[in-house]
């Protein structure tokens, strides 16, 4: 019998889902070093090996339907998982889980979601029924909030918190972010920007060339130079290769998958971070390096506006010119930037720790 069964995005090499689930799981044994813990994943192998965990394929009814007959727990977590607007089979997918285990009688938590946009009208009605359900919500942000509201979620005990990545010690894996650095040729001393960005449908056209502009005035500038650094690998990596080609002067590839203390040392070794990915804004953060984030989905400005930074630009409408206005900005205020996030991060990881004590405190009520 598993005392939490998790689930989530697991097992599809997406640096920021793998940090959520190593956060959690980091989170969760300070208080329960024993406990025992089944996750849902595309590659169960892999992640049973790497965090050590049982798991079973997130896509096999017949182990899942079992494992739930004889837990205690879901703890449905993190991410923005449900929202329809990059899938609207994702959604029905996430809701058949939870249903599911309310189903087996199972406690239930969404834990640090981010929620929405939901918008097609069978998706939002799915939503209300099945999370009205939940035993307990804790959410990211203020906007994931509103829209549990503008849903009719109204029945769980619902505690805005902050993502569990927050809780993650910046300490460097096996292999150093200077290594690492090097092995993708970077030059000793250089001032380095990581950049992580992916495809996205709705971009501007002109998205690359119009970046590849940027970081080309970076280097003019400023003498700092692009290290791309795919968060969903292979998956980022095309893009990246492509802005790297657009450009005029020295940029750099990490490529490779990267363990997540191995992404937070690579950040360490940064100036500034421009994020499209929402983790490396967020890694960015706890390490207390300044961002601009390229903005795809609600997701990205609701964290930059919860952390007071208005140093973000639409890929829609992105412009180079636009740009270097937000890029000048940041870069000539690194050291109040710098000291405005060390204020953040200690309140950031505080309630983002709490999340672990919610779902113990949700835990230990199955046996009362």
């Amino acid at each position: 019998m598993a005392d939490i069964l998790i689930s989530g995005y697991h097992g599809f090499a997406n640096s920021g889902d793998e940090a959520l689930l190593f956060a959690i799981l980091t989170t969760l044994r300070k208080s329960r070093p024993k406990l025992d813990v089944t996750v849902l994943s595309k590659t169960p192998e892999d992640t049973a090996r790497v965090y050590g965990v049982k798991s079973i394929s997130r896509y096999n009814y017949f182990k899942i339907k079992k494992e739930m007959k004889s837990s205690k727990m879901l703890l449905f977590g993190g991410g923005s998982l449900l929202q329809d607007v990059t899938s609207s089979k994702s959604i029905f997918y996430y809701l058949a889980i939870i249903f599911l285990a309310q189903h087996f009688g199972m406690k239930t938590m969404l834990y640090a979601n981010g929620v929405g946009p939901i918008t097609k009208k069978h998706s939002r009605y799915l939503a209300k029924k099945i999370l009205n359900r939940v035993d307990l919500i804790t959410l990211r942000d203020d906007k994931s909030d509103e829209e549990l509201k503008s849903l009719g979620v109204i029945k769980p005990k619902i505690i805005i918190t902050a993502d569990p990545a927050f809780t993650i010690e910046a300490a460097h894996g096996a292999l150093s972010g200077r290594y690492l650095a090097s092995i993708a040729g970077v030059p000793s001393g250089t001032k380095l920007c990581v950049v992580s960005i992916r495809s996205w449908k709705h971009s501007a056209s002109n998205f690359t060339q119009e970046l590849a502009k940027l970081l080309d005035y970076m280097v003019e500038r400023y003498n700092m130079h692009p290290l791309f650094v795919p968060l969903q690998y292979p998956a980022d990596l095309t893009i990246s290769e492509l802005v790297k080609k657009k450009m005029n002067h020295d940029a750099y590839v990490i490529n490779r998958e990267l363990s997540v203390p191995e992404m937070f040392s690579v950040l360490s070794e940064a100036e500034m971070c421009i994020g499209m990915r929402l983790h490396s804004l967020i890694y960015a953060t706890t390490l207390e390096i300044p961002a601009m984030a390229l903005v795809y989905d609600p997701k990205v400005s609701a964290f930059m506006e919860s952390l007071n930074q208005p140093d973000l630009l639409d890929v829609e409408s992105f412009s180079c010119g636009n740009a270097k206005t937000v890029l000048d900005r940041i870069i000539t205020n690194l050291s109040q930037r710098k000291e405005q996030l060390h204020r953040t991060n200690a309140v950031l990881r505080k309630t983002a720790e709490d999340n672990g004590a919610y779902a113990i405190r949700l835990l230990d009520s199955c046996t009362e």
